[in-house]
């Protein structure tokens, strides 16, 4: 591992952390709604209807664009709806943008793996790091920094430093809201108030509770298993963090591995869960959305999630949650959490575009899109729309207080430690997991030898 790279890291980690200070003083000081029109900030639609009309070509044609987005949940149908498509053709008039959809996780890399060795990269599109590596080898995604710098944009985020990556260079666009994602577990009071039992604050006691619920005659626990995608992105890393949190700080930036004492309890840890029927049969073949349908039908009392579910679970009022519990005296859940998101999240240009600097505006209003989105539900964000913050549910306020004052906020291993061939792997691996017929020795060994090839830390 190289110390350059490193440093560089632990100021985009500061700068994170700074997002979340900077954000939650607005919202704490504005609580009314934002303006019911979800166009782009103050000044952001008629600065970019200026560039369009400069740009256009002398024939008056349109220039077509192609997006490729990620599409995994309701908030993505959301912004889409209501946030992209209705107001593009007034902020962007010279462009004429086909919308393909990406999916996520897996089925979004290889898509973009796909088109990029075909050259047939899509002119903006949803950046993530577990593919970010071989395009940039190709020249495949733009450095946006002098773009965004030029144009202004880059002073809307209350942290600019917080975009770059380690290289010190821009390449995505996001709202900021990333920061504040986190895994939790979501449940049904009434659920639980049926079955006479209530949020544990062990790990021993989560098993407990999950027995009782199941001879209830209830699924006690959901999440996404397809090709691994809870065990990836978060089941991990919590079952090891809630363990040590220090050993997860040190997996993810490869101080330790897989033959950690603590690490190799965690995935112990997810092996118990399964064996002894946490989740529903057949959990590493059940996809989001189905996942999703299980909790919100009410046929799972719980569900690990990430918060960007927050504001539509937040709509039923039966639904509460509580951080993962402990597994040991070592971690206390008001002092350690994992957060989601990385500076290559969002969204990036082609490096082959024919037309850069459309595609870079391009660019910039769905990032503030996002940004609109995000803010109407009460979540905390970094760029800045110019609207005063919507009044948070009582849910997100909740999560707000917990989560803000929180001292240790850990990276999460998906976005920050994982080359592309290391990122599938793990999938393959967390996949096998949650069958119930790999051992957890098994996995640490396979992750092992998978760890010490990866050379995400090399770049």
């Amino acid at each position: 591992m190289k110390n350059n790279s490193m440093a560089k890291a632990a100021i985009l980690m500061a700068g994170a952390l700074l997002v979340l200070s900077a954000c939650s003083g607005k919202n704490e000081n504005n609580n009314s709604k934002p303006s019911d029109s979800p166009s782009v900030a103050a000044g952001s639609s008629e600065a970019a209807t200026e560039t369009a009309k400069e740009s256009a070509g002398t024939d008056g044609k349109k220039i077509k664009m192609r997006v490729i987005t990620i599409t995994t949940d309701e908030n993505r149908n959301n912004i889409m709806d209501k946030y992209i498509k209705p107001k593009i053709a007034e902020a962007l008039p010279n462009l004429e943008v086909e919308f393909e959809p990406g999916g996520g996780g897996e089925d979004m890399a290889n898509k973009l793996k796909t088109l990029n060795a075909s050259e047939d990269m899509p002119d903006v599109f949803w950046n993530d790091a577990g593919y970010f590596t071989p395009l940039k080898s190709t020249g495949s995604i733009m450095d946006l920094t002098s773009y965004i710098s030029n144009d202004g944009f880059l002073s809307k985020y209350a942290v600019p430093d917080a975009l770059k990556h380690v290289d010190g260079k821009i390449y995505s666009l996001s709202s900021g809201a990333d920061t504040y994602f986190t895994p939790v577990i979501f449940y049904h009071k009434d659920m639980f108030e049926q079955a006479g039992v209530k949020a544990p604050a062990t790990f021993d006691e989560f098993l407990q509770i999950s027995k009782t619920l199941k001879g209830k005659g209830m699924v006690p626990a959901v999440t996404p298993g397809k090709d691994g995608w809870g065990v990836k992105l978060f089941m991990l890393q919590q079952m090891i963090q809630i363990g040590d949190p220090q050993a997860m700080a040190d997996l993810v930036s490869n101080k330790t591995n897989f033959d950690n004492p603590s690490v190799q309890e965690g995935a112990a840890r997810i092996e118990k869960m399964v064996k002894e029927g946490v989740f529903p049969d057949g959990i590493a073949n059940l996809d989001y959305g189905p996942a999703m349908e299980m909790f919100t039908s009410k046929k799972a009392a719980m569900l690990m999630m990430f918060t960007w579910e927050l504001p539509n679970l937040a709509k039923d009022e039966t639904v509460d949650f509580f951080p993962f519990p402990a597994a040991s005296d070592k971690y206390d859940p008001t002092k350690n959490v994992q957060f989601w998101g990385s500076p290559l999240n969002g969204y990036a240009v082609s490096g082959k575009t024919k037309h850069p600097e459309e595609a870079v505006k391009l660019a910039e209003f769905l990032a503030m899109a996002d940004a609109l989105y995000f803010e109407t539900t009460g979540a905390p964000i970094a760029l800045q729309t110019g609207n005063t913050p919507a009044d948070k549910s009582p849910l997100m306020q909740k999560f707000v207080d917990w989560y803000n004052p929180i001292p240790n906020k850990i990276a999460s291993m998906a976005l920050n430690s994982l080359d592309a061939r290391t990122s599938a792997e793990i999938s393959t691996e967390g996949a096998n997991l949650l069958t119930g017929e790999y051992a957890a020795p098994d996995f640490n060994k396979a992750m092992n030898k998978i760890w010490s090839e990866n050379t995400w830390f090399d770049n």
